[in-house]
């Protein structure tokens, strides 16, 4: 199970994220209570080991603006997480990110629009968040798990990664609903916006990686 732990704005929540086994952080470039700038991300990157990926968050940005941001801080991944098109991704899918499209979803909205970045190829995994209105993460408020068993058979096989609202308490019977092949995982092992708690950090990640030995 692959593990991203999200909204990172420090180098000691970073560095404990990785001694803990997450194979992802990620960094928020984008307007939210946990947003960290290049500068800040580049000095973080630097001080980590090179294994595990680091991904930045972005949201409806200018293309050159995302190159730029990505290079500057050594970025290995690209999540877009607003409503960005199958052409916009298109631009980046051939570059050296790993690109993650995330989709929010709830009982109603949010699934087809999964369908065209599948068919057409456009990003390496998709992401499913919470559907709240106004918001594109960092809600701390669940989906319906049961929903995406039936959902991902239009997916064909690309890898598929649940968030919203997933913390230690929960995330086990997450998985075993969902199915995913990875998480990510931001408010819920939080302590407050941009920090971490790491009891929580260390309990669901062992709680995942005891998933994984079964």
């Amino acid at each position: 199970m692959w593990i991203k732990i999200c909204g990172l704005t420090n180098l000691k929540d970073a560095r404990l994220a990785v001694s803990l086994g997450a194979d992802a952080i990620g960094f928020i470039f984008t307007a939210s209570k946990r947003k960290v700038s290049p500068e800040k991300v580049r000095e973080i990157i630097a001080a980590l080991p090179p294994e595990g990926e680091k991904i930045g968050v972005f949201v409806d940005e200018e293309k050159e603006k995302v190159r730029k941001i990505a290079e500057f801080c050594g970025l290995t991944g690209l999540q877009f997480h607003g409503s960005e098109s199958p052409e916009y991704c298109r631009n980046f899918i051939n570059d050296k990110y790993q690109i993650i499209k995330a989709f929010r979803v709830d009982e109603k909205r949010g699934w087809d629009e999964v369908i065209p970045h599948v068919r057409k190829k456009t990003v390496n995994r998709i992401l499913l968040d919470t559907f709240v209105s106004g918001l594109y993460g960092g809600t701390g408020k669940a989906f319906s798990w049961n929903l995406v068993p039936e959902a991902r058979k239009n997916w064909g096989e690309i890898p598929f990664i649940m968030a919203g609202g997933l913390n230690p308490d929960n995330v086990v019977q997450a998985i075993r609903e969902g199915k995913p092949w990875g998480i990510d995982v931001g408010s819920g092992v939080e302590k407050e916006p941009g920090k971490k708690d790491g009891e929580k950090l260390k309990v669901l990640i062992s709680r995942v990686r005891a998933i994984d030995s079964v």
